[in-house]
């Protein structure tokens, strides 16, 4: 991961939205040798900010293209960090991997990963988190659906299972390792089962699920019955609480 302010590389950034105010605060993280040359930048009305990162296959793309226009900017005295220029004013976004707005959690998870440091879904509660999460599996997957045939013996433990996206998180990590990504809905799912169908054979691979029940409360009976035929549909062969599941 790189992040730019104009043509300038610095560390880190952190927005954060207030709906009752009007400005965005902007913390920006940059060495500390590096932060008199910030500053000058700091003092035109306007700034550009990239963010740019790279694939589980290497390629490189834009996570973020943002403007940010500068109301004001606390001083060291005001903020006092070494590491830390605090802006206030309003981010735009331009451009995005995503097509949607300007995420934290998104910038946070990548930020993460790109310092060896891992998400660990099972262990928060935070829904929107887990759609960042799931967002950013997507992105650091998209176009590869080679499953290692190592990791044929698939199990899911359904009492890990509180909602649909740790569903959902958990189907993309025994599919294709951690940050995997296999969907992030019905919709999704069915759409990545084709591809996956298409680059294994997939009565190669075997799922089996216990505490089902505990799925399907979480899910609701016709959503987990759909997520089966979906997957069951590529040829895998599913087992639900040792039983062989038929569609």
């Amino acid at each position: 991961m790189e992040i730019f302010l104009n043509n300038i590389k610095i560390d880190y950034l952190d927005l954060t939205r207030d709906e009752k105010i009007v400005n965005d605060k902007l913390l920006l993280k940059v060495k500390p040798e590096a932060k008199s040359i910030i500053l000058d930048e700091l003092e035109k009305p306007e700034i550009k900010l990239t963010v740019k990162i790279y694939n589980k296959a290497g390629k490189k793309g834009i996570l973020y293209k943002t403007r940010f226009i500068i109301d004001y900017v606390l001083t060291e005295e005001d903020y006092n960090e070494p590491d830390g220029i605090v802006l206030y004013g309003t981010m735009i976004n331009k451009m995005s991997i995503t097509g949607s707005g300007y995420d934290q959690y998104l910038m946070k998870i990548f930020y993460d990963w790109f310092n060896h440091s891992e998400f660990n879904w099972r262990k928060t509660e935070n829904s929107e988190l887990k759609n960042s999460y799931l967002q950013a599996c997507f992105i650091w997957n998209n176009g590869l659906y080679k499953m290692s045939k190592e990791n044929n013996i698939m199990k899911m433990d359904g009492d890990l299972v509180k909602d649909n996206k740790d569903f959902f998180c958990y189907l993309g990590e025994l599919f294709f390792g951690k940050k995997g990504f296999i969907g992030s809905g019905l919709d999704s799912l069915h759409d990545h089962t084709i591809d996956v169908s298409k680059n294994n054979n997939m009565k190669d691979f075997h799922l089996y699920i216990n505490s089902a029940q505990a799925i399907e409360d979480a899910l609701g009976v016709n959503y987990f019955a759909t997520s089966l035929e979906l997957l069951k549909r590529t040829g895998l062969n599913i087992y639900i609480d040792h039983l062989v599941f038929q569609d």
